[in-house]
């Protein structure tokens, strides 16, 4: 019984660090190279690089909403637009239209076949693999001349981003 208790003893006044009501205190000083110098003002160490100040950052924040505005836009007229693809030596057209990406939940954009046209002289005479084979033709030049509509239109972007991104990026 005396070992029992003896044992009990120490096993409570070993454990008993682990559920001390006197609190631990450990300090941890930690220094980040993200420090805001706010409008501007030097960083105190001399030697340390220059950053930008809380007023180059607003000025970069609201250049990023203004891209984010042209882009709408650009996509606004993009999907007005149609877009003709063709197969069959003329035949076949193919009307595409642009789809916006819908953020955030679906953030790529796509493409739609939204009208037919075919030649009813040319359908007379064609077999079904050879029609199928040419409608997918048409889907497929259709999409890939909107694909360049598009990147043609988001170059218009492309010095905003460069401007906003100060030569990151691959750069």
């Amino acid at each position: 019984m005396k070992t029992a208790t003896i044992a009990t003893l120490l096993l409570t006044a070993t454990s008993a660090t682990a559920f001390t009501t006197s609190p631990r205190i450990s300090t941890t000083t930690t220094t980040t190279s993200t420090s805001l110098n706010l409008f501007g003002s030097k960083p105190k160490d001399p030697n340390s690089p220059e950053q930008p100040g809380m007023m180059d950052q607003l000025a970069m924040f609201k250049k990023a909403q203004e891209i984010a505005q042209k882009k709408k836009k650009l996509d606004d007229e993009l999907s007005q637009e149609t877009i003709t693809g063709t197969a069959a030596d003329g035949n076949i057209e193919i009307t595409v239209k642009y789809i916006p990406p819908q953020l955030p939940t679906n953030p790529t954009p796509g493409y739609e076949a939204s009208a037919v046209n075919i030649n009813e002289e040319y359908l007379e005479g064609v077999a079904c693999e050879e029609l199928s084979a040419m409608v997918v033709e048409a889907i497929r030049d259709g999409e890939s001349k909107a694909t360049a509509r598009v990147g043609e239109k988001y170059k218009e972007l492309e010095e905003d981003m460069k401007g906003i991104m100060g030569g990151m990026g691959g750069q």
